[in-house]
């Protein structure tokens, strides 16, 4: 299996992003004006998954400033699921929250029917810390999980 680039995502990035994240979220996914001010903000922890085909993946992890980060994103097109994409895309932007030099817990909300999006996050290191209903609205219910910071020794 060939496997693409994963590397940080640029602003050229952010149609094929936008794209991506309507196609995987539909009706809960981020607009492109909040997804550009995301990248402004954060774009060193928005990380892309491309090939000479385009883009097929994205993650975003967004630092509270207290310790605490939310990885808000994480989408692989349908074409390139179950292919190691995911925890590929995962695992390095794990890798550079634990990088950081305040290392923060991360936190993830997932649908409680999104099974290989809860095995992806448990085989990482998350546990579940909370469930809520409602979450994102009526009807929408999502566990919360939880990685523990991560500190690399020097």
């Amino acid at each position: 299996m060939q496997h693409g680039q994963v590397r940080p995502a640029v602003e050229r990035d952010l149609p094929a992003i936008a794209a991506l994240e309507a196609h995987t979220f539909p009706g809960l996914s981020y607009p492109y004006f909040t997804l550009r001010q995301l990248f402004d903000v954060h774009g060193r922890h928005m990380l892309v998954a491309a090939d000479a085909g385009g883009l097929y993946g994205y993650v975003l992890l967004a630092g509270d400033g207290n310790g605490r980060s939310w990885l808000l994103a994480l989408a692989v097109d349908r074409a390139h699921r179950q292919q190691g994409h995911g925890r590929r895309l995962l695992d390095a932007v794990l890798d550079l929250a634990d990088d950081d030099r305040e290392p923060c817990a991360v936190r993830v909300s997932v649908a409680p029917d999104n099974h290989p999006a809860l095995r992806l996050y448990q085989a990482a290191g998350f546990r579940l810390a909370e469930q809520y209903r409602d979450y994102f609205g009526p009807g929408q219910d999502r566990l919360v999980m939880v990685r523990e910071a991560h500190r690399r020794i020097q």
